[in-house]
């Protein structure tokens, strides 16, 4: 009896968590369908930042220069919370095998975004900075605040920051990439070509500087959606087969408890039937040997 207690509160826990998990997975489907919407707009809006720079370059090509030097961060985006398989050992791999120099003077800094990428990088890489990552579509905005800030103190005074995002790809098997924003590059996107140079307002060097900070921005939140996408799909399928390793564990521990029942419920019918043999004289096992009346023992 006392086994088939244990195996009873065995599933009592883990149909506790087959519960947890579930919601978990819903969690992270309904977040797929909310960033679904905001990826496109922002890969629409980025590519129209893109198609902009193309053609204030073709008009203005010298605007880049003189503007100072350009200070080199590498952005690795990985996830505030676990659950999400080989995500952020994935952005390990890939930034190793850049091989850059150990961030010092004159050298590139390195940033994380998410607490989980951050843990397995200390004593590994030197952060100039990490930050919390989203957990959820509305925490992107507060959480790209504070980066924008950590960006900015790493910006030189006189120049501009070239800025490569070390980040997964939106689509399964893209597996890791590095995306350079250097709002200053000519982009490699080619734009419509128009026969007129667009209306400023200000000098070309000065737009230039001006448009860099809202190049960055919508970068910077194309980037950070993708990789929530990313995460919560990686989430999805790995509650996905915890799940159904769990629901296989509960079935076998079902079938088990079930012929555990079944021997308890037999040996319960033997000590009955072993009792009523022994209570009813009629039976041949309840027969002694003592002598009867009238007879010679």
């Amino acid at each position: 009896m006392s086994k088939g207690h244990d195996l009873a509160d065995h599933l009592r826990a883990l149909d506790d968590i087959h519960g947890v998990m579930s919601a978990m997975k819903n969690l992270a489907f309904a977040e797929t369908r909310k960033l679904a919407r905001h990826l496109e707009d922002q890969r629409l809006l980025f590519a129209g930042m893109e198609d902009m720079l193309a053609d204030f370059l073709r008009f203005y090509p010298q605007a880049p220069q003189g503007l100072g030097e350009a200070r080199t961060v590498y952005l690795l985006i990985g996830s505030e919370r676990g659950f999400c398989g080989d995500f952020n050992e994935e952005l390990q791999d890939a930034f190793a095998a850049l091989r850059i120099p150990s961030p010092g003077a004159g050298q590139p800094a390195v940033m994380a975004v998410g607490r989980k990428l951050a843990e397995r990088l200390e004593g590994v890489v030197p952060l100039a900075a990490h930050f919390p990552g989203p957990n959820a579509t509305e925490e992107v905005e507060p959480v790209l605040s504070r980066l924008v800030e950590g960006l900015d103190r790493q910006r030189p005074a006189q120049g501009f920051l070239r800025l490569g995002v070390l980040h997964h790809g939106e689509e399964e098997g893209d597996g890791v990439r590095l995306s350079i924003f250097e709002p200053f590059r000519r982009p490699t996107r080619e734009a419509p070509a128009f026969p007129d140079p667009p209306l400023l307002n200000l000098p070309p060097a000065n737009f230039l500087i001006e448009f860099a900070d809202h190049y960055l921005l919508a970068a910077l939140y194309a980037v950070l959606y993708r990789s929530l996408m990313v995460e919560n799909r990686r989430r999805l399928q790995h509650m996905d087969d915890a799940t159904h390793r769990l629901e296989q564990r509960m079935e076998e521990l079902q079938r088990q408890r079930n012929q555990l029942r079944q021997e308890e419920i037999t040996n319960e019918i033997e000590v009955i039937m072993l009792g009523q043999a022994i209570l009813d004289p009629s039976t041949p096992a309840a027969k002694t040997d003592y002598p009867q009346d009238g007879e010679t023992p």
